[in-house]
């Protein structure tokens, strides 16, 4: 996971093996894609807005929406699998586990500074409508958004 997210960057934030305790606790939902070699092709980190994962972007997020939510963290795909539905799938699932979770929204950031075209137009197709936007831990303009589940 740490190589397709280093593949990623800058579109989306760096993350680290230390980044993963909240994680590993039990708090949110991951989802992970592989290939039948076991090859990750994809994965989702979204925790509720109750979790103790503590980052600029969330914080924000909890001061913009008093109702439950969970926060997509991240989302990172490998370039040669995207439009096959992975990530289509994933926020499917997590829509799923979010209400049984009471939860009413889900909730991300994306960058709009450097722009990430792709993903605004992923998030739009999925009913993701913007909220707010701000500055992000890493020093990224991003655009807060939620979608209904």
């Amino acid at each position: 996971m740490l190589r397709l997210n280093a593949d990623n960057r800058p579109v989306v934030a760096t993350v680290e093996a230390s980044d993963f305790p909240w994680l590993l606790a039990g708090e949110g939902h991951h989802f992970v894609a592989v290939d039948t070699t076991g090859r990750v092709l994809g994965y989702l980190f979204a925790v509720p807005r109750t979790s103790n994962y503590d980052d600029k972007e969330i914080a924000e997020l909890r001061r913009l929406i008093a109702e439950p939510f969970y926060y997509i963290c991240q989302v990172a795909l490998a370039r040669e699998h995207r439009g096959r539905g992975i990530r289509r799938t994933f926020y499917a699932t997590l829509a799923e586990a979010a209400r049984r979770h009471g939860a009413r929204l889900l909730c991300c950031d994306v960058n709009v500074e450097p722009p990430n075209p792709e993903s605004l137009a992923f998030h739009r197709r999925l009913g993701f409508r913007q909220i707010g936007a701000g500055v992000a831990s890493n020093g990224f303009a991003v655009a807060y958004l939620v979608c209904d589940v």
